[in-house]
């Protein structure tokens, strides 16, 4: 008995044993369920957090937040609410969120007055002027007799500078006893474009009268008296040269703008050469024709040119420039100037008839000119002289500006070609060539480098160095027979250099001053210029 309880208890032990070790097994086990649960559910609500996070930065970036996009996606919206909601983004200054929002229920507003309204202004504000123009004239189809909106729009086309339109705008809302100042100063500001000053003058005066003192027209009203002021600008000009042609001449230019086709010009300018002691008079009279509405302006110039050992000859002719697109202007012509070039040119009245093409291009980086010259010299039997031509072909491509606290850097290249049909060349009895009476080159080409440098330490003085440096240069050079005849030609290299020096200083508005000096080498002769340039606004 004993032994069966002794044996009993054993058992019993051993199942208590065995029933500890699996609980504690299945404990463990649950443990590790239970850890791996939790880690789960925390790993879920991390991923859940980061996305909430992620679109909560997200929605900053987005024109609109999530709100309002769950709201125009899932949602109907009337009018005031679309009204409301974009006034509220404009307010805020948020124009691309506000033209986002539009864009979203515009299907639905698209005849809506109000709605293309405010929408061709969110987009103006947003920089996109084609599609808000667009929203403006669908808005003006809706109600064409709506004052409001048409003047609204007038403000949009004056920021684009379409003036012709805004003109046509505001004469439909506009009498002579209009207080708007606003639209009255945009007027004046019009007519100041299109050179019309006496109507700027007008509407300047009449905003003047609504608000005495004001100084809204101030800053136009200034540049209304520069522009129609004369100009009287004086030149002394000295040069030097190895032909030897030395020269004092003197300049005088009065011009004053009246309107966009009255701005009458008159240059009178007068030449003494030495050793010869000649003297020759140019006066001319010019005036330019400003054409707006086709971008075009014409000068039309006339004048005598007289050397006093000569006969009186014309000089005069009409150029036309034409701005085609934004950045390309073109200019053509015709001209008849005198030329006084040589030793032999100063004898006599010596004029030569020119037709001419240009074109100047520019953008943010480059500016681009290429130009082409036919010169005509008529015949002269006196003094046995053929009919001659001379062909020209120039381009140049220079940098903008590059600008260094107060300097200014430029850095180009220039190409010309000049060729003569006759050459004019001939040997003195000691040997030495000229040209009689004019440069007649040939086949000259000239290839170079062009630096512009420029200082200006204070508001009224500006210091300007230029450098033309020809790193390759050539031209046919005639051939001597005895140093006496030109017999054939043959092909010649040199290097043509030019430096120009200028200091300006503005006194005043009224009144500036220029020194300029020219040091040139050619393959024919070197020259020094020597410039006082005068400027008085009277």
């Amino acid at each position: 008995m004993q032994l069966f309880k002794k044996n009993v208890v054993v058992k019993l032990c051993h199942h208590l044993n065995k029933l500890q070790k699996t609980l504690k097994k299945k404990l463990k086990m649950m443990r590790l369920m239970i850890s791996k649960t939790f880690l789960l559910c925390l790993k879920k609500n991390c991923i859940c957090f980061l996305f909430l996070v992620n679109v909560t930065v997200f929605s900053q970036d987005k024109p609109l937040s999530s709100q309002t996009k769950k709201q125009s996606l899932y949602t109907d919206m009337n009018e005031d609410d679309l009204m409301k909601t974009t006034n509220d983004l404009i307010t805020r200054k948020e124009y691309n969120k506000a033209t986002f929002f539009l864009s979203q229920h515009y299907s639905n507003f698209s005849n809506n007055l109000r709605v293309n309204w405010i929408y061709g202004y969110a987009l103006s504000m947003n920089g996109d002027k084609k599609q808000a123009e667009a929203k403006y004239i669908k808005a003006i189809s809706i109600s064409p007799d709506n004052k409001n909106l048409q003047i609204d729009y007038a403000r949009f086309l004056y920021d684009m500078g379409k003036i012709d339109k805004v003109a046509s705008i505001l004469s439909k809302f506009m009498d002579s006893e209009s207080k708007n100042a606003e639209l009255l100063l945009m007027q004046a500001n019009i007519s100041f474009w299109k050179g019309n000053l006496n109507n700027a003058r007008k509407k300047i005066d009449r905003i003047q009268e609504i608000y005495p003192n004001s100084k809204i027209t101030n800053s136009l009203a200034q540049q209304i008296n520069e522009l129609s002021a004369v100009y009287l600008k004086t030149n002394f000009e000295y040069q030097s040269d190895s032909q030897p042609l030395n020269f004092f001449a003197q300049h005088i230019n009065l011009e004053q703008y009246k309107s966009r086709f009255l701005n009458p010009k008159l240059e009178i300018s007068s030449y003494h050469f030495s050793p010869q002691k000649e003297l020759a008079i140019i006066v001319k009279a010019s005036n330019k024709f400003h054409f707006n509405r086709l971008k075009l302006i014409a000068n039309l110039t006339g004048g005598v040119y007289k050397n006093l050992s000569g006969k009186a000859d014309w000089v005069g002719g009409l150029n036309f420039s034409k701005k085609l697109i934004q950045n390309l202007s073109l200019n053509l012509g015709f001209s008849k100037k005198h030329e006084l070039g040589t030793i032999a040119s100063t004898a006599f009245n010596l004029t030569s008839q020119n037709v001419f093409g240009e074109i100047d291009y520019e953008n943010k980086w480059l500016l681009f000119y290429a130009g082409y010259n036919q010169q005509f010299f008529e015949e002269d039997n006196e003094r046995k002289l053929k009919d001659n031509e001379i062909q020209s072909i120039g381009t140049w491509v220079l940098t903008q500006p590059i600008s260094i606290r107060k300097f200014n850097f430029q850095l180009g290249y220039s190409y010309s070609y000049t060729d003569a049909k006759d050459v004019l060349f001939f040997y003195d009895n000691e040997g030495v060539g000229a040209y009689d009476p004019y440069f007649t080159p040939k086949k000259q080409q000239i290839h170079s480098g062009l630096f512009i440098v420029n200082y200006k330490p204070t508001k009224k003085l500006l210091v300007e160095a230029k450098v033309n440096y020809g790193f390759n240069a050539t031209i046919r050079n005639p051939y001597s027979i005895n140093n006496i005849e030109v017999d054939g030609f043959y092909d010649e290299t040199f290097t043509p250099v030019e430096y120009t020096g200028s200091i300006s200083y503005n006194l005043s508005n009224r009144f500036g001053a220029k020194i300029t000096y020219i040091n040139q080498e050619t393959f024919f002769y070197t020259r020094e210029n020597f410039n006082l340039g005068l400027n008085f606004n009277i």
